[in-house]
């Protein structure tokens, strides 16, 4: 960069991320962590590995010794019991606040 380059605002500012958004973050992260726990092993490990670690169905299965398509089955039933979790465990913080 020369001296009498312009300042480029886009590249060189700074986000400010305001601390309600690390709180509200922190409190998914822990709703996400509860309902998680509640999973059985099996669902609860292909379900990280395919979401948080973005392995492929093929990695899955080798990684846990199972068939791809129970890797399939356990992953989308893994989906539906965590969303439940995470609804009952919404409810739960909505009748706590009143």
């Amino acid at each position: 960069m020369k001296l009498m380059d312009q300042f480029n605002e886009e590249l060189h500012t700074q986000s400010f991320t305001a601390p309600e958004s690390y709180a509200i973050a922190g409190n998914h992260r822990e709703r996400l962590k509860r309902a998680l726990e509640t999973l059985p092993h099996r669902f609860r490990e292909v379900l990280v590995l395919r979401e948080l670690e973005e392995s492929s169905y093929k990695e899955i299965a080798a990684i846990a010794s199972i068939p791809i398509g129970t890797v399939m089955s356990s992953l989308s039933r893994a989906r539906r019991q965590l969303q439940s979790a995470l609804a009952k465990d919404a409810a739960g913080e909505a009748i706590d606040e009143l």
